[in-house]
C-alpha cells in the first residue's frame, strides 16, 4: 500500500522552485507513495494547485502561516491535521530559510518525520530571536535537502543548522522538453535578424537584469529577450529606454514557451547576484545553449567555466559584455560549450536522479 506524502510550499507563484517540486510529484513511484501538497488558503497560487491535481496529487487548504504570534498561532490547526491524517512523510520546499517555519513546527510537534528543501538564501537580516527560533527548529527536522553545496555549507556556518542532518539533493531538468527546433519565424520575431541573447527570469534584483542592459550598450547589432514577470518590470524598462537600447530588448512577460525561445536564441545569460540551484540554467543546458551567468555559489556547481560555459563576476557589466562578445564571434564555441552542457544535464541532472534522492530520503525516515 502506498504511503502518504504531505508536501507544502507557502509559495504565491510558479517559478523554479515550484517546478522542481511539480517535477518530484510527477516522478514518485504511486506504489510507493501517495502525494498531497498542501497549499495556504490565499489567492496567488492556482497555478501551482492546478499543475498538482494534473499530476494526481491530492491539494488540500491550510490556514496561511505568517511568521510573527499569528503564524504560530495558525500552526496549531496544520498540527491538528497532520495528527489526524499521520502521513508518513512532511516535506517542505522553501524559498529561504524562513520559509515553512511554523509548517516544519506543527510537522514536529505532530511527530511526523519531516523534511526541508532550502532552495535559495537571499540576504537578509536575521534577528536574534528569529536565529534561536531556527536553531531549535533545525533540531526538531529530520532532514533538510540543500539544492547546492553552496546553500548546505552557508546552513551551516550562518545558521549553525546541523551538519548531520543536511544532504545535497540538486534540482533536475526535464530534457526531452528541449528537443524540438525553434517555430519557423520565432527568431526572426524576437531578434529582427540579429544575434539573439535570451534571459528567462523573474524581474527582480536579484537576476541582474539591469547589469545585462548596461551590457548590451556596446553590443549594438545584439538583440535581447528578457521571459519573465515580476516588481521590476517597470523599472528596467524605463532603465532600456535611458540607454537606448528599447529597440533591442523586448520584454516578453510570462511565457509557457521556454524550450522554443532557448532553441530560438544563441546565448543564455543570467548575471544574478545570487542562486541557489538555477532551473533556468538548467535548462539552458538542456537545450545545447551557451551559457553566460555569474560567477556566484551554486552555479559553479552547474558551470565550469570555459569547459560548459562562461562565468562572470556579479554586478560586472565590462567582464559580461566581454564574454557575451567572445560566444557571438565565435560559432564553433558556442556550440562547443553547448554541447558539453548538455552532457553535463544528462549525467548530474536528470529527474530520475533528483526523485530517487528523495525517495530514499522518505525510505529512511520511514524506517527509523
Amino acid at each position: 500500500m502506498a504511503r502518504s506524502i504531505c508536501f507544502y510550499t507557502d509559495s504565491r507563484e510558479l517559478g523554479g522552485a515550484e517546478l522542481s517540486l511539480l517535477m518530484l510529484i510527477e516522478g514518485l513511484d504511486r506504489t510507493r507513495w501517495a502525494p498531497t501538497l498542501l497549499l495556504d488558503d490565499a489567492p496567488g497560487n492556482e497555478a501551482l494547485a492546478e499543475r498538482a491535481e494534473d499530476l494526481g496529487a491530492r491539494v488540500r487548504r491550510v490556514a496561511s502561516m505568517p511568521l510573527g504570534l499569528e503564524g504560530a498561532r495558525r500552526a496549531a490547526g496544520l498540527t491538528r491535521h497532520l495528527r489526524r491524517e499521520r502521513p508518513a512523510v512532511f516535506h517542505a520546499h522553501m524559498s529561504w530559510p524562513l520559509a515553512a517555519k511554523w509548517a516544519l513546527a506543527a510537522a514536529v510537534l505532530a511527530r511526523v518525520p519531516c523534511v526541508g528543501t532550502v532552495q535559495l538564501i537571499p540576504e537578509f537580516t536575521l534577528g536574534r530571536s528569529s536565529f534561536w527560533q531556527l536553531r531549535v527548529l533545525a533540531r526538531g527536522v529530520d532532514r533538510y535537502a540543500a539544492v547546492s553545496h553552496d546553500i548546505a555549507g552557508e546552513l551551516v556556518r550562518r545558521f549553525r543548522w546541523p551538519a548531520s542532518r543536511i544532504e545535497v539533493v540538486y534540482n533536475a531538468v526535464r530534457l526531452e522538453r528541449f528537443e524540438a527546433p525553434a517555430p519557423e519565424g520565432l527568431r526572426e520575431e524576437l531578434g529582427g535578424g540579429r544575434p539573439l541573447v535570451l534571459t528567462c527570469a523573474r524581474l527582480d534584483e536579484q537576476k541582474g537584469h539591469d547589469v545585462l542592459l548596461r551590457a548590451a550598450v556596446e553590443l549594438s547589432d545584439v538583440a535581447f529577450a528578457f521571459a519573465g514577470e515580476g516588481p521590476k518590470r517597470a523599472e528596467l524598462e524605463a532603465l532600456a529606454g535611458e540607454l537606448g537600447v528599447e529597440g533591442r530588448a523586448a520584454f516578453l512577460g510570462r511565457r509557457d514557451d521556454i524550450p522554443a525561445l532557448l532553441a530560438a536564441c544563441d546565448v543564455f545569460a543570467l548575471p544574478s547576484l545570487y542562486e541557489g540551484s538555477s532551473l533556468a540554467v538548467l535548462e539552458a543546458m538542456a537545450a545545447r545553449r551557451a551559457v553566460v551567468s555569474s560567477a556566484i555559489g551554486g552555479t559553479e556547481e552547474l558551470i565550469e567555466d570555459g569547459r560548459n560555459g562562461l562565468l562572470v563576476e556579479p554586478g560586472d557589466v565590462a567582464g559580461l559584455r566581454a564574454a557575451l562578445a567572445r560566444l557571438l564571434e565565435d560559432a564553433e564555441l558556442r556550440g562547443e560549450l553547448g554541447r558539453r552542457a548538455r552532457e553535463r544535464a544528462e549525467r548530474d541532472f536528470a529527474p530520475e536522479a533528483m526523485v530517487a534522492a528523495n525517495e530514499r530520503i522518505y525510505r529512511e525516515l520511514v524506517g527509523r
